[in-house]
Formats: C-alpha cells, structure tokens, sequence
C-alpha cells in the first residue's frame, strides 16, 4: 500500500477539510450542525474549517435555514463559480473543450474539427488554440483553473497522461499531460473516452449508487468503462474496456485493428452504414432510397438516414438496426460472463436509435442467461455532455480525494486551491 499517507497532525487536519468541503459541495446550501451531523466533526472543528473556507472565498454564507425552535442556523453554500475546470473528448469527430464549474456545470464549450493522421506537434498546437479560445471568451484567469481532464479514444496511459495509439485516430505518442502542463500552471489528467463518460454516469447518471455497472459506447467503434466494487478498471496497461475488437467471427471481415469478425464490424455505424447501402444495391425496399435521391448519392448515406427510415416505418431499415441489436447483445453477454454486472449502461451515437438496438440486446440476453434475473439494460442519462461532466471527473475526483492518498497529479492541485 505504497500510495497511503503516514498519519500526522496535518493529515488528520487536511482529512476532516476534505470531509467538510465534500459535504459542502454534495450537500449544499447547508448548515454548520448538520455537516458536524454527517461527518461526525465536532461543531467548533467544523466551525473553525468554515470560517478558514470563507476568508478564503470558497465558500459562502446564503441565507437561514427554518428554525425549529432558538436561532436560524445559516446555510453555507460552495463557491462554485470562483474555480473552473477544463473538461475536453477528443474523437473522429473532432475536438470539444468545455468550461465547467465546481458543480460539474457546463459553462461554455467550444468544437473544433480532429487534425485527424497529424503529427504530434500539430495536434497539440490545435489543442493549445482552442483552450485559449475558451479562456479567452470567457474571461477566465488561467490561475482559476484548477485542472484539465481529457478523454480521448484509443488505447491511454493513465498515469503519465499519454495517448499510447489510437487506430481510429491514426495517432501514436501524444503526451497530453507533458505539453499541457508546460502552457499552463495546472494538472492535467487523460483516460479513454469512454472511462470519462463512465465516471460521470457513475457520479450523477445510471450507475449512481450501483457498484459494479458496464457503460457501453456505440459510435463509430465501440467501447466499454467497466467499473468494478465502484472503481473504473483500467487494466495493466490502460487497455481495459476495448470491447469493440472482441472477436465474435473468426471468419468475418478485417477489421481497422488487423483482426477479423470484431463485434465493430458488426455493430458499429460502419456497419449499419454498408448495409444499408447492401440493401438499396440490391434493390430493397427502402425509403433511404428516396433520401438519397434528395441529399447526395449513395456515399451520403449515414446512420441518421438510416434512423429516420426506421422510425417512419421502414422495414429494411428496421431489419438493420435489429441485426446490429443482436450482434451487439452477443458481445454483452460475453461482458456479463466476465463482469456479472448489475446494470448495462448504452451510450454514444448508437443509442439514439433506442429500442431499435435494446429489444434485440434483451432478447439475446434473456436466452443466454434464462434463469438469472433481470440484467437492466438502460441508455445513458447525460447523453452528449457526459463525456464532457465525466473529463472533468477525472480532475474533481483527485482534488477531492480522500487526503490518506498519495495523489496522483502535481502539487499544483493542492496550490491551486491554497488549501
């Protein structure tokens, strides 16, 4: 247990603020005698780290609570708004840097389009130029930022802040967290894309108070964040939760990665894409058809056409999505042999097409595992901001880590807040 602290006076201090503070910012607007009930502080203790808070603009006095009987007690509120956070998902489809308060509320956001097979130099050239963009705008000094959190696809090294490679990117070798913290005076913290949405479904979605949960992301590939006992696995090198390159056809077709049969090549948007444009080549019926005619030509095919045909009724399109449903279900249910988790959680853009792709996942689910109970399979609750509210998690999480942990980032954390 090499990461534990060695107990002091000062880590005894710095524990019960961080209890406070946490209280406050969970539980706010509220009073000095209930944090003392729910942290279980003694008043003056608690008192005293308030008062500290204050001079320190962390915190404020908002009005009385209903009194019960002899004097209001007064509300203590976070200051929210005084410290920011950069919340960043880097994909294929390009760049989106958020602002984002102590409340996990997004402020403002910027998109950028991905310098998708760039080197490393111009990659993080457009980074650097839209992060000031968004400070800029904004107004924000840089020292009222306490941390960036990145999520970004591909295969990640958490603890150094690198993205290792990413196929779907064409990138290899780009240090985030190195770059970034020579710009500027803050941590920065990267994952998958998918852990991020993974820890915002888990702090404020459908995996709230649920311990063991996969959250699955369907795009343009496919991804898992597997939370394990209420922490995201990570693996041994970063590369857990890479459920879309699990093979479900040997024979099936090569897949970006080098393999064949990947659950992608089955379930993916790709997939859903070429067999709709199979199906118009073929010369089913289809109102793509007429879509097509209007916005383009078979190359302007996309998975929202596809969406729309089946909403109104279309069966071929119907069909697709259903196959997809089914594919899909097969690669879950080897995620609930491994994991035995209590919730399923779908989200990206494959999720819009909603009981299209859920009915067939249950129906695969439910003839796999006949008599276990019911596994909820459920769409996620944040929707597109999630992966935004969840980078900025990845910042939250360690300034506000139980203070007996060594942390994981630069000291910059703690002189940030001047705790």
């Amino acid at each position: 247990m090499d990461n534990i602290r060695r107990g002091n006076k000062q880590l005894i201090k710095e524990i019960n603020r961080s209890l406070v503070v946490n209280t406050i910012l969970n539980f706010g607007p509220i009073s000095r005698t209930k944090i003392s009930d729910i942290t279980s502080l003694g008043l003056s203790t608690v008192s005293n780290i308030v008062a500290d808070l204050i001079k320190k603009d962390f915190i404020y006095e908002t009005g009385e609570e209903e009194s019960s009987g002899g004097r209001r007690p007064i509300l203590i509120e976070f200051n929210c708004n005084d410290r920011f956070i950069l919340g960043a998902k880097i994909g294929l489809d390009g760049i989106v840097i958020s602002l984002i308060n102590m409340k996990s509320l997004i402020l403002d956001k910027i998109f950028t389009p991905s310098p998708v097979g760039q080197n490393e130099n111009t990659i993080l050239k457009v980074l650097i130029e839209v992060i000031q963009d968004l400070i800029n705008r904004n107004g924000v000094k840089a020292d009222k930022i306490i941390g960036s959190g990145i999520g970004v696809s591909g295969l990640v090294n958490q603890k150094k802040g690198i993205l290792l490679s990413s196929e779907i990117l064409g990138w290899r070798g780009i240090r985030f967290r190195e770059f970034l913290e020579k710009e500027y005076n803050f941590p920065v913290f990267v994952d998958k894309d998918v852990n991020t949405l993974t820890l915002a479904e888990k702090r404020f979605g459908v995996g709230k108070n649920i311990k063991n949960f996969v959250c699955i992301a369907v795009g343009k590939g496919i991804g898992a964040g597997i939370v394990i006992n209420g922490d995201i696995y990570h693996g041994s090198y970063g590369g857990a939760g890479d459920f879309g390159h699990i093979v479900i056809d040997k024979d099936g077709p090569l897949c970006y990665c080098g393999k064949r049969g990947c659950l992608e090549t089955f379930s993916a948007d790709k997939f859903i894409i070429n067999k709709t444009k199979e199906a118009i080549l073929n010369n089913q019926k289809t109102l793509v058809r007429e879509f097509i005619k209007e916005r383009g030509g078979l190359d302007s095919i996309t998975i929202d056409m596809t969406l729309e045909a089946a909403r109104k009724g279309d069966e071929t399109a119907r069909n697709i999505f259903q196959e997809a449903g089914t594919n899909l279900g097969i690669g879950v249910v080897n995620l609930i042999s491994l994991f035995d988790p209590e919730l399923i959680a779908v989200g990206g853009e494959g999720a819009k097409a909603g009981e299209l792709i859920f009915q067939p996942m249950r129906e695969v689910i439910k003839n796999n595992f006949p008599l276990k109970k019911e596994i909820k399979i459920s769409p996620i609750q944040l929707g597109e901001d999630g992966w935004l509210i969840g980078a900025a998690e990845l910042v939250l999480s360690e300034v506000f880590r139980n203070p007996i942990f060594k942390s994981k980032g630069k000291v910059v954390i703690k002189s940030a807040f001047h705790w």
